[in-house]
Protein backbone atom coordinates (compact mmCIF):
# COMPACT_ATOMS: atom_id res chain seq x y z
CA UNK A 1 0.00 0.00 0.00
CA UNK A 2 2.57 2.53 0.56
CA UNK A 3 4.35 1.77 -2.31
CA UNK A 4 0.78 2.64 -4.11
CA UNK A 5 1.13 6.00 -2.03
CA UNK A 6 4.11 6.84 -3.15
CA UNK A 7 4.63 6.10 -6.77
CA UNK A 8 1.15 8.29 -6.82
CA UNK A 9 1.75 10.83 -4.73
CA UNK A 10 5.35 11.29 -4.11
CA UNK A 11 5.62 14.10 -6.40
CA UNK A 12 2.45 16.16 -5.26
CA UNK A 13 3.77 15.59 -1.34
CA UNK A 14 6.91 16.72 -2.53
CA UNK A 15 5.78 20.31 -3.86
CA UNK A 16 3.30 20.63 -1.04
CA UNK A 17 6.15 19.84 1.56
CA UNK A 18 8.51 22.17 0.61
CA UNK A 19 6.75 24.86 2.78
CA UNK A 20 5.88 22.84 5.59
CA UNK A 21 7.54 21.61 8.33
CA UNK A 22 5.81 18.43 8.30
CA UNK A 23 7.71 15.86 6.03
CA UNK A 24 6.68 13.82 3.37
CA UNK A 25 6.34 10.82 5.06
CA UNK A 26 4.26 12.08 7.48
CA UNK A 27 1.31 12.78 4.56
CA UNK A 28 2.57 9.21 2.54
CA UNK A 29 1.45 7.81 6.05
CA UNK A 30 -1.53 9.86 6.45
CA UNK A 31 -2.57 9.01 2.96
CA UNK A 32 -2.14 5.27 3.40
CA UNK A 33 -3.97 5.10 6.31
CA UNK A 34 -7.09 6.64 4.84
CA UNK A 35 -7.44 5.96 1.43
CA UNK A 36 -4.28 3.53 0.25
CA UNK A 37 -3.61 6.27 -2.29
CA UNK A 38 -7.15 6.71 -3.74
CA UNK A 39 -7.82 10.65 -4.87
CA UNK A 40 -11.42 9.34 -5.59
CA UNK A 41 -12.22 8.01 -2.46
CA UNK A 42 -15.44 9.58 -0.60
CA UNK A 43 -17.15 9.08 2.34
CA UNK A 44 -20.57 10.95 2.97
CA UNK A 45 -21.14 11.54 6.67
CA UNK A 46 -25.06 11.55 7.30
CA UNK A 47 -25.23 13.19 11.04
CA UNK A 48 -22.64 16.06 9.42
CA UNK A 49 -25.20 16.52 6.79
CA UNK A 50 -28.14 16.89 9.54
CA UNK A 51 -26.13 19.11 11.48
CA UNK A 52 -25.41 21.72 8.10
CA UNK A 53 -29.04 21.22 7.21
CA UNK A 54 -30.05 22.21 11.16
CA UNK A 55 -27.29 25.36 10.66
CA UNK A 56 -29.66 26.51 7.05
CA UNK A 57 -32.87 26.29 9.26
CA UNK A 58 -31.31 28.09 11.74
CA UNK A 59 -31.80 25.41 14.18
CA UNK A 60 -28.36 24.32 15.54
CA UNK A 61 -25.48 26.72 16.18
CA UNK A 62 -23.04 23.59 17.07
CA UNK A 63 -22.23 20.23 16.55
CA UNK A 64 -24.39 17.85 18.01
CA UNK A 65 -22.67 14.49 19.17
CA UNK A 66 -25.00 12.58 16.92
CA UNK A 67 -23.85 8.80 15.77
CA UNK A 68 -24.83 8.29 11.82
CA UNK A 69 -26.41 5.24 11.30
CA UNK A 70 -26.90 4.24 7.43
CA UNK A 71 -30.11 6.41 6.66
CA UNK A 72 -28.60 8.26 3.39
CA UNK A 73 -26.67 6.75 0.39
CA UNK A 74 -22.64 7.12 0.61
CA UNK A 75 -20.25 8.05 -2.12
CA UNK A 76 -17.49 5.43 -2.52
CA UNK A 77 -15.53 4.58 0.56
CA UNK A 78 -13.00 5.63 3.20
CA UNK A 79 -10.65 3.45 5.23
CA UNK A 80 -12.20 5.52 8.47
CA UNK A 81 -14.82 7.39 9.45
CA UNK A 82 -13.74 10.40 11.62
CA UNK A 83 -14.84 10.64 15.40
CA UNK A 84 -18.22 12.98 16.10
CA UNK A 85 -15.00 14.77 18.26
CA UNK A 86 -13.89 15.74 15.24
CA UNK A 87 -16.42 17.66 13.46
CA UNK A 88 -17.13 19.26 16.75
CA UNK A 89 -13.84 20.55 16.83
CA UNK A 90 -14.45 22.76 13.83
CA UNK A 91 -18.17 22.91 13.50
CA UNK A 92 -18.57 25.49 16.43
CA UNK A 93 -21.09 28.06 17.10
CA UNK A 94 -19.57 30.77 14.96
CA UNK A 95 -19.33 28.50 12.36
CA UNK A 96 -23.02 28.32 12.04
CA UNK A 97 -23.36 31.96 12.70
CA UNK A 98 -20.60 32.85 10.11
CA UNK A 99 -21.18 31.02 6.90
CA UNK A 100 -25.11 30.13 7.40
CA UNK A 101 -26.11 33.00 4.24
CA UNK A 102 -23.62 30.53 2.71
CA UNK A 103 -25.15 27.57 3.81
CA UNK A 104 -28.45 28.43 3.09
CA UNK A 105 -27.51 29.67 -0.56
CA UNK A 106 -26.41 26.31 -1.52
CA UNK A 107 -28.99 23.35 -2.79
CA UNK A 108 -29.17 19.86 -1.20
CA UNK A 109 -26.25 18.34 -3.17
CA UNK A 110 -24.14 21.43 -2.00
CA UNK A 111 -24.91 20.36 1.39
CA UNK A 112 -23.94 16.43 0.96
CA UNK A 113 -20.62 17.67 -0.40
CA UNK A 114 -19.79 19.89 2.80
CA UNK A 115 -21.11 16.69 4.49
CA UNK A 116 -18.75 14.21 2.46
CA UNK A 117 -14.56 14.17 3.36
CA UNK A 118 -12.88 13.66 -0.07
CA UNK A 119 -9.42 12.47 -1.95
CA UNK A 120 -5.77 11.22 -0.74
CA UNK A 121 -6.37 12.17 3.33
CA UNK A 122 -10.41 12.51 3.33
CA UNK A 123 -10.89 16.18 3.77
CA UNK A 124 -14.30 17.16 4.84
CA UNK A 125 -15.99 19.62 2.45
CA UNK A 126 -17.74 21.76 5.08
CA UNK A 127 -13.49 22.88 5.20
CA UNK A 128 -13.43 24.63 1.98
CA UNK A 129 -16.43 26.88 2.76
CA UNK A 130 -14.43 29.40 5.08
CA UNK A 131 -11.64 28.56 2.09
CA UNK A 132 -13.52 30.70 -0.37
CA UNK A 133 -12.92 27.12 -3.15
CA UNK A 134 -15.25 24.40 -4.23
CA UNK A 135 -15.47 20.98 -2.54
CA UNK A 136 -14.19 19.88 -5.89
CA UNK A 137 -10.67 21.40 -5.83
CA UNK A 138 -10.13 19.07 -3.36
CA UNK A 139 -9.90 16.36 -6.32
CA UNK A 140 -7.15 18.70 -7.01
CA UNK A 141 -3.38 16.85 -5.38
CA UNK A 142 -1.50 20.52 -5.24
CA UNK A 143 -4.66 22.19 -3.46
CA UNK A 144 -5.18 18.99 -1.48
CA UNK A 145 -2.03 18.73 0.10
CA UNK A 146 -2.14 21.98 0.85
CA UNK A 147 -4.85 22.07 2.70
CA UNK A 148 -4.08 18.64 5.10
CA UNK A 149 -1.15 20.47 5.91
CA UNK A 150 -2.88 23.87 6.89
CA UNK A 151 -5.24 21.71 8.57
CA UNK A 152 -2.51 20.35 10.64
CA UNK A 153 -0.36 23.04 11.53
CA UNK A 154 -4.43 24.67 13.04
CA UNK A 155 -4.32 21.03 15.09
CA UNK A 156 -0.61 21.89 16.23
CA UNK A 157 -1.69 25.22 17.09
CA UNK A 158 -4.40 24.73 19.20
CA UNK A 159 -2.67 21.65 20.86
CA UNK A 160 0.87 23.01 20.75
CA UNK A 161 2.55 20.29 18.73
CA UNK A 162 5.32 19.68 17.39
CA UNK A 163 4.24 19.18 13.62
CA UNK A 164 8.28 18.32 12.81
CA UNK A 165 8.13 15.11 15.90
CA UNK A 166 4.92 14.82 17.34
CA UNK A 167 3.81 12.34 14.91
CA UNK A 168 1.38 10.23 17.08
CA UNK A 169 -0.59 13.17 18.26
CA UNK A 170 -1.10 14.31 14.58
CA UNK A 171 -2.45 11.10 13.69
CA UNK A 172 -4.69 11.36 16.17
CA UNK A 173 -5.22 14.48 15.44
CA UNK A 174 -6.55 13.58 12.10
CA UNK A 175 -9.19 10.98 13.27
CA UNK A 176 -10.80 12.09 16.40
CA UNK A 177 -9.75 15.94 16.50
CA UNK A 178 -7.45 15.26 19.64
CA UNK A 179 -3.98 14.46 19.88
CA UNK A 180 -4.94 11.56 22.10
CA UNK A 181 -8.37 10.73 21.14
CA UNK A 182 -9.84 7.24 20.84
CA UNK A 183 -9.31 6.19 16.97
CA UNK A 184 -12.06 4.73 15.33
CA UNK A 185 -9.34 1.81 14.42
CA UNK A 186 -7.35 1.21 17.72
CA UNK A 187 -4.14 0.62 15.60
CA UNK A 188 -4.40 4.17 13.40
CA UNK A 189 -1.74 5.39 14.81
CA UNK A 190 0.47 2.53 14.84
CA UNK A 191 0.02 1.49 11.05
CA UNK A 192 0.62 5.67 10.50
CA UNK A 193 4.20 5.35 12.42
CA UNK A 194 5.08 2.27 10.43
CA UNK A 195 3.88 3.51 6.72
CA UNK A 196 6.21 6.47 7.52
CA UNK A 197 9.33 4.28 7.82
CA UNK A 198 8.22 2.65 4.78
CA UNK A 199 7.63 6.03 3.06
CA UNK A 200 10.86 6.75 4.33
CA UNK A 201 12.99 4.12 2.78
CA UNK A 202 10.91 4.32 -0.40
CA UNK A 203 12.28 7.99 -0.50
CA UNK A 204 15.84 7.01 -0.03
CA UNK A 205 15.99 4.46 -2.69
CA UNK A 206 14.80 7.23 -4.78
CA UNK A 207 17.41 9.59 -4.00
CA UNK A 208 20.11 6.26 -4.41
CA UNK A 209 18.64 6.31 -7.91
CA UNK A 210 20.00 9.90 -8.88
Amino acid sequence: MIARVFVRCNSAIGAASRSSSVPPEFLGALTANETGGNNSAARFEPAVYRHLAAVVAGQSPAYGSIHAEALLAKLGRVVHPKADEFHSHFLTPPFGANYQEQLTALKDEGLRELATSWGYTQIMGYHMVERRATVRDLLDPAIHFRVALELLAEFAAAHQLDLATEFAEMFSCWNTGQPYGKTYDPHYVQNGLARMAGYRELESAEKGKG
